[in-house]
Parts: structure tokens; C-alpha cells; sequence
């Protein structure tokens, strides 16, 4: 029959059915709305972050085109074409003959003139720089100044000659010769937008490079930042070089290839990881006409921080409602199972002791008020008389049967003894040993009265040993020097209560088994105890038992069916099993017998048992006898 499952009680069945529908119902709703809320908060968060991306943009393409229209307007400017013309002639010529410091003089503050009255008077450009191809400069703008400058070490110079008139703007560079706005103080960055002059066969006649400050450019991506601390802009010129920021030393991700290699089209936010940095939401966005690529990314993290007062609300509220529902759940189960409950306790009074208890005690109603449960309790006070009735009748016959076995075990020991000792006798008159007769007579009758007293079945330990030495003695007396023995007996042990003649027919196999080798023999009894137990102890200088036969004894002994050997007892061969039958049926499992033939020429008996200090102790344990 297969054993049953872990059982709970109608109660707590029905309060853990209903709670976990209610907590999965709860957990579900909490699923789907936190869902809802998060997908609004990624779609809010990515089209502000789309908003801010084209803002941006649109700020740095403006101020990029202010620059390329400055270069462009001083390039078609005739009247700078003229004067830088006659400013290159004059420098020339005073790098010669400096008598002409005046003329150059005079068309530099021309050209500064024209330069200042198109860039007007809020300085639309940090500073204008026109360059002739011998490598005369004139820094127009915020200062006007003439140098000579070597064209080829300037590290924008190769890469404008090959652009042939178109612009080409440079990464931000250190400028400490302009003075630097806002946040760009520190720093002091400043980007150059620099083309070519061509005269009208497009010859090379002249450079001319508008400088502009990095905080004026990109003023509006510093503003947004300082606005939401989550959210970094990065900006990359057609060369992939990171212009901004333009003011930190910190490394970062290289955005532009991780934005190239997701599929997420331009202008619209998409969501990537980096690995590192975890998971982020960007949007980006190219500069048309200049190829700049303008990126904005925010953390995951940051654009679901709005969620966090929503699910902490969430969680207290599904708390505090899951509480109250476990608390209903609870409350109602219990309502429903209060019969169920009161039919319970009635039964849990059906005891042994209850039953054997010589007064008479009723069970309690159940008082429900369901038919089935009133039926069904009244059925099992009518079975609760009816098991009164009978367990005394059923209890006194098995206590008498098990008396009975032991008592009938025991008493086959009398007539194994009885013939012994008379063989002993008869021996002794044969060669008129009259005296030694009598006294074997004396030591015969003490023992046989010991063994003829049916009426106890355990009797102290020192009892035992009292009339084992009467065995003994006589012994003693047939075989003279021949054989000795020895008792130590603890006497912390002499008051223990133990099977009564359980000692003689361990000491009768030695003499029928044991002592088959040439006298001296040698008997020990001794006892102890040890973990609550008491240990009996008979060891002869036989030697005889080999350690199969003892393995083979105990496999025999351990594997007795105890009702087919009550039915087979008979008088002879019955020794040892005789003592592991009453030992078991007293016992049970806390029975110790025990074979030891490890030491050289010795055979050891072990046995034992709890230890009870008086017979009321013991039947108060084994109440069945």
C-alpha cells in the first residue's frame, strides 16, 4: 500500500487555496500595470530623449553654418581680397625694407575693419586668422596682429589644400591666446572652420580660418546636461573624433561604433549594452552638410527611476492588501472548519489510556449543525463504547499469553538441570563420595527452589548470580581442580532487576560446548553497565567457537520468527536460543546478545538490557506482562 502524501487540515487547505488565487491574482495585476508603466516610461524617456537629440543638433549645425558663412562671406569678399592682396605685397616688402611698415600697417587695419563689421559687434566668431601662401597672417577679430607663420606645420594645412576651397573644420584645440567664455574657461578649447582662397583661375591665393569657442558651440549640449544629470551628449566630426565633450580627460565608450552596429535607424531611441556600462537607451542624429554625428544616451537605470515611487506605492499597497486578504482567507477557513475542528478534538480523545481506563469517560459532541458531520460523530462514540468494552478482554489475553510463553520457556531449563545434576550424582556415589553428595544435595534443593518459584520472571541481579553459584559449586565438586571460576560483579549493578535464569544456560553450553579442550578450565561472570544498559558477561578458556560459527550463531539468532519457535519449544538444544528468545520477548529491539571469540582461546556471552531498579518499574514499562 502506498504510504500517503504530507497532509494538511481542512483549515489551512482551504486558507492556502484561497490565498494563493488571491496572491496570484494580486501578482498578475502588479505584472501587467508595472509592465504598462514601464513600457510608457521607456516611450516618454525615449522621445525626450529623440526631442533633445534634434535640439542639439539644430544648435550645432547653426552655429557651424554661422561659421561657414563668415568663411565664406570673407572668401567672396572683394574688398578683403584686395587689401589682403596689397597687406601680402606690403608685408612682403617690409620683411624687406622696413620703410613700408606703414602700408601693411594700414591694409591690416582694412581687413580688420571688414572683418569686424561682418562678424558685428557681438563677436559672432572668436577670432578670424587670413593667411597668405608665403605664410603671412593677419589675426582679424577680437585682435588685429600680423605674423609670419609656417603654413606647413600647422596641422590643419594638408588636409585644406586637398579640399580645394571646401571647409574643413577642425577637433578642438588649446587656445590660450583667445579668451575662453563659460564653462570653457578651464579648458579653453577652441575649434577652427578653415577653406581655401582661389583666385578666379582657382589658384591657392590664401587661407582663411574662423575660430570659434567650443562654448559657444556646443552651449546648448552643456545645458541640457546640467539640466538632466542622466543623460550625456556625445558629438563626433566626419572623422569619428569625439568633439564633445571637449573638456574632460574621462574615456568613454566609443558610442559611434556601438550606434553604427545596432539596427536602430536614425532619429529614433533604441535601447543597447554596452557590456560594462550596462544597458542604455540612445538616440542619434547626423549633422546634414557637415557629417557630424550627435549622440544622446541615458542609463536604464535613469529613465526608470520615476518608476521606483510607483513601485515602492505598488508594493506597500500589494502588501497591506495581501495581508488583509490572508487575514480574510484565515478568518473564513476557520469559520468553515470549526465542526471539522470540534469532530478532531472528539477523536483525538480515543487514547489507550483513555480506553483502559477503568471509568467510564464519554467523548464530546461535535454539536454541528451539518448532518454528515453529526452522523459520523455519532458513529464514532458508538465505536469508542464498543472498542471499551472489548480492549480489557483483548489486552488481559494477551498479557496471559505472553506470560505464558515465557514461563514455558523458562521452565524447560528445570529438567535440563535436574538431569545434569543427577548424572553428577550418580557419579559421585559410584566412587563414595558421600559428603561431597550432601553437599551437592544442599547446593541442588537451594537451587531448586530458586527455579521452581514461577511467580517472578525478573529478580535482582544478585539473586541470579546467588544461585548460579550454587550451579557452579557443584561443578566445582565433580571436577576438582579441573575447574575454577571467577565472579566480578560490579556492585552498582547487584540491584538491577533481570530475566530470572539467564545466566544458566550460558554457563551449561560452556560446559556442553566449551570445555571439550584438555582442564585446566576457567569460567569468568562479570557484569557492568554501560549507556543505561546492564551487561552480563560469561567467558570460558574454550576457544572452541570459530569466528564463522559465531557469525553464523548470531545470523541465526537475529533471524528467529518468534511465534514459529513458541510453537517448536522443546526440552534439549534449546540454550542459547532459549536466552535470545526471552531476552527479545522482554526486551524487544533494546535486547543485547552478544558472541565475542576475538580474544586468543576465549569465548565470550554478552548479554543485556535496559536497566530497571524495581519490578514496578519494569511492568510499568512492559505493562503486556
Amino acid at each position: 500500500m502506498k504510504p500517503p502524501g504530507k497532509q494538511y487540515s481542512q483549515k489551512w487547505y482551504l486558507f492556502i487555496i484561497y490565498g494563493l488565487l488571491i496572491l496570484i491574482l494580486l501578482v498578475i495585476f502588479f505584472v501587467f500595470t508595472y509592465t504598462h508603466y514601464r513600457k510608457n516610461a521607456l516611450k516618454d524617456a525615449s522621445k525626450d530623449l529623440e526631442n533633445m537629440c534634434a535640439s542639439v543638433e539644430s544648435s550645432v549645425r547653426t552655429q557651424l553654418d554661422n561659421l561657414s558663412s563668415i568663411s565664406m562671406n570673407i572668401v567672396y569678399s572683394n574688398a578683403i581680397k584686395m587689401n589682403f592682396r596689397e597687406f601680402s605685397t606690403s608685408y612682403q616688402k617690409y620683411a624687406a625694407a622696413p620703410t613700408d611698415q606703414a602700408a601693411s600697417r594700414e591694409k591690416a587695419m582694412a581687413i580688420h575693419d571688414i572683418v569686424t563689421a561682418m562678424i558685428g559687434a557681438y563677436q559672432s566668431a572668436s577670432g578670424i586668422n587670413l593667411y597668405t601662401m608665403d605664410g603671412s597672417c593677419v589675426e582679424a577679430g577680437y585682435w588685429l596682429k600680423t605674423t609670419s607663420v609656417d603654413l606647413e606645420h600647422l596641422p590643419w594645412y594638408s588636409q585644406t589644400l586637398a579640399l580645394n576651397g571646401h571647409k574643413y573644420i577642425t577637433a578642438p584645440v588649446v587656445n590660450k591666446e583667445l579668451p575662453a567664455k563659460g564653462e570653457n574657461q578651464k579648458s579653453q578649447k577652441f575649434i577652427s572652420l578653415v577653406r581655401l582662397f582661389l583666385d578666379s583661375d582657382g589658384t591657392p591665393e590664401g587661407i582663411v580660418e574662423v575660430v570659434q569657442d567650443c562654448d559657444r558651440i556646443f552651449s546648448l549640449s552643456s545645458q541640457l546636461e546640467n539640466q538632466n544629470p542622466d543623460s550625456h551628449v556625445f558629438i563626433y566630426n566626419n572623422r569619428q573624433e569625439l568633439v564633445y565633450p571637449y573638456a574632460s580627460n574621462s574615456s568613454y565608450p566609443d558610442y559611434y561604433s556601438i550606434i553604427t552596429q545596432a539596427s536602430v535607424p536614425e532619429n529614433q531611441a533604441g535601447v543597447i549594452s554596452t557590456g560594462s556600462s550596462g544597458k542604455f537607451l540612445y538616440s542619434y542624429q547626423t549633422i546634414e552638410g557637415y557629417d557630424w554625428t550627435v549622440i544622446l544616451v541615458r542609463p536604464q537605470s535613469a529613465f526608470y527611476k520615476s518608476l521606483s515611487l510607483f513601485r515602492t506605492t505598488f508594493f506597500l499597497i500589494g502588501a497591506f492588501s495581501i495581508l488583509v486578504t490572508l487575514f480574510l482567507c484565515f478568518f473564513i477557513s476557520k469559520r468553515l472548519t470549526v465542526p471539522l475542528e470540534k469532530l478532531t478534538a472528539a477523536t483525538g480523545k480515543i487514547t489507550i489510556n483513555r480506553v483502559l481506563d477503568e471509568k467510564k469517560v464519554n467523548l464530546t459532541s461535535a454539536d454541528s449543525s451539518i448532518k454528515e458531520l453529526s452522523l459520523l460523530c455519532e458513529s464514532i462514540r458508538s465505536m469508542y463504547e464498543k472498542l471499551r468494552s472489548t480492549s480489557q478482554e483483548v489486552l488481559l489475553s494477551k498479557s496471559e499469553e505472553t506470560r505464558a510463553k515465557f514461563q514455558a520457556a523458562q521452565s524447560l531449563i528445570n529438567p535440563h538441570f535436574l538431569y545434569n545434576c543427577l548424572t553428577n550424582i550418580s557419579v559421585m556415589a559410584e566412587e563414595d563420595m558421600n559428603e561431597d553428595i550432601v553437599r551437592m544435595c544442599s547446593y541442588l534443593c537451594d537451587y531448586f527452589r530458586y527455579i521452581s518459584s514461577s511467580r517472578e520472571m525478573i529478580v535482582p541481579l544478585k539473586e541470579e548470580i546467588l544461585y548460579t553459584e550454587c550451579y557452579l559449586n557443584c561443578m566445582q565438586m565433580r571436577y576438582n581442580e579441573g575447574f575454577t571460576y571467577t565472579m566480578n560483579i560490579d556492585e552498582g549493578t547487584e540491584e538491577f532487576y533481570i530475566p530470572k535464569l539467564i545466566i544458566q544456560p550460558i554457563v551449561e553450553n560452556a560446559f556442553k560446548y566449551g570445555f571439550q579442550i584438555a582442564p585446566p578450565w576457567q569460567l569468568s561472570i562479570a557484569s557492568y553497565t554501560k549507556n543505561d544498559r546492564w551487561y552480563l558477561k560469561v567467558e570460558d578458556n574454550g576457544g572452541l567457537l570459530s569466528e564463522d560459527k559465531r557469525e553464523e550463531l548470531l545470523r541465526i539468532y537475529e533471524n528467529l520468527d518468534m511465534n514459529k519457535e513458541w510453537n517448536s519449544l522443546q526440552i534439549g538444544n534449546m540454550g542459547l536460543k532459549n536466552v535470545c528468545l526471552r531476552l527479545r520477548l522482554l526486551y524487544g529491539t533494546e535486547a543485547v546478545f552478544q558472541i565475542d571469540c576475538s580474544s586468543p582461546c576465549k569465548t565470550s556471552f554478552i548479554v543485556g538490557g535496559p536497566v530497571y531498579h524495581s519490578r514496578e518499574e519494569y511492568y510499568e514499562h512492559h505493562p503486556e506482562l
